[in-house]
């Protein structure tokens, strides 16, 4: 047991004193770990790079973390096939795969999480055409409460459909992922009026291998992504102010204009209108997938995200514009808008339907309750649905009404966990019967 270094998350929302901070190097540490704090009834959560705004992992319990579990198990280039262990941050799996030439079909914004941390937590991308991260799954290892190790498979209906888990079924030490060969991505970013995002939002997300729309509250247009395959060569139209962009204007310029509208939010609408002239243009450029489909880090944040219909997001889109006017708030960071393909895991925000995730961002914490109270009435109203690792409020029971098999979840976490070793606050509260 290492000396425990306390647990903030990267926004600085939540933070926890674990009595134990554990990082195994093995599988075979991680059996040993699991039985010790059985017999010594300790609790235990995961952790990787602490990118959730939700509570997921805290606890004052035992705290493991994989970043030591992250070797190359093997590549099968003919099958497109890789199998990692699960502490592998996205970022390295992207840099591996790429020296193969091959490449994820699908990622979200930003690969500093770890590839078991991305598959628990449903963590997705911006495409109506492929799932979350965790469909591009063929098989992992889980190590139960009891220190058994299960190889699953597609084969174990029942166990895969659960492999969105939370951390709550066990510890995941090594996953098996679909890949494809390494593809080039054409970026189209151009602002549209509000009006015309309305009319054609679900043409466009159907149109486009991946798309997503970008909105600056108080502006009257959006900025509008769409990616397609090329194989053109790789272009950087404006390389060079895309370059001060990502690395002088986002850390910054954004960061400091964020620091005067904390203070003075009037001014808020002014910065995001000067934004919009900065950054909505149009613009192409085509580069390796995962280097188009992520971004630089951006400043911290606060941020909530739903997954509602795919069907409703232009509904969702005029209500909360509305809301936001309506309510006199002065919001300074991004909505942001991105379609998903439905799946079968039994607590995917996806699950049997394809789906809209909307994401209200704000900086600081003054207006931050009364937009997220505005913002999850109008998801709630669509049916939606939390994502986990993002900042939500919940009733008793509101969370069981929206996965309709979480009980049958529940019987597979009782037999896997029978001690609910894995269970913290956040678990009891979102989960547990």
């Amino acid at each position: 047991m290492g000396q425990s270094p306390g647990f903030i998350n990267w926004a600085r929302t939540h933070r926890s004193n674990p009595e134990g901070y554990f990082q195994p190097t093995s599988e075979g540490e991680v059996v040993e770990l699991v039985k010790q704090a059985g017999s010594s009834a300790k609790k235990v959560r995961l952790v990787g790079a602490g990118h959730s705004w939700s509570s997921i992992v805290c606890t004052d319990a035992w705290l493991v973390n994989l970043d030591r579990l992250n070797a190359v198990i093997n590549i099968d280039r003919e099958a497109k096939q890789v199998t990692v262990q699960a502490g592998m941050r996205l970022s390295e799996l992207n840099e591996l795969l790429s020296l193969h030439k091959l490449a994820l079909q699908n990622l979200g914004s930003i690969s500093e999480q770890s590839v078991a941390g991305v598959i628990s937590t449903a963590t997705h991308g911006s495409s109506v055409h492929y799932g979350i991260l965790a469909t591009q799954l063929l098989s992992f290892t889980l190590v139960d409460g009891r220190g058994e190790v299960h190889k699953v498979d597609p084969s174990q209906v029942s166990l895969w459909s659960a492999r969105v888990s939370l951390g709550c079924l066990g510890i995941v030490t090594e996953v098996t992922l679909q890949c494809k060969d390494a593809f080039d991505l054409k970026e189209h970013a151009y602002p549209v009026p509000l009006i015309e995002i309305d009319k054609n939002m679900l043409e466009l997300a159907s149109a486009n291998e991946y798309f997503k729309i970008w909105w600056f509250p108080h502006v009257d247009v959006a900025q509008v992504y769409t990616y397609n395959e090329t194989a053109e060569g790789r272009v950087n139209h404006n390389g060079f102010v895309r370059w001060l962009d990502d690395n002088f204007l986002a850390k910054y310029v954004f960061t400091l204009i964020l620091g005067i509208g904390k203070i003075w939010p009037t001014l808020i609408p002014f910065f995001n209108r000067f934004i919009r002239i900065l950054k909505f243009n149009e613009e192409v450029r085509i580069d390796r997938s995962d280097k188009v489909l992520n971004l630089p880090m951006p400043p911290i944040h606060n941020e909530m995200e739903w997954s509602i219909d795919a069907k409703d997001a232009p509904l969702a889109f005029k209500q909360l514009r509305s809301m936001i006017a309506a309510r006199n708030l002065k919001i300074n960071f991004i909505l942001e808008i991105r379609f998903v393909k439905g799946d079968d895991c039994m607590l995917s925000p996806c699950h049997s339907r394809d789906s809209a995730f909307i994401g209200g961002y704000h900086a600081g914490e003054k207006g931050w309750d009364e937009y997220v109270e505005g913002f999850e009435e109008i998801m709630r109203q669509l049916d939606g649905r939390p994502h986990w690792g993002k900042h939500f409020t919940f009733n008793e029971n509101e969370i069981r009404s929206l996965y309709p098999d979480l009980e049958v979840f529940n019987e597979i976490r009782s037999k896997l966990d029978p001690d609910q070793l894995f269970v913290n606050e956040f678990i009891q509260k979102t989960i547990l019967d």
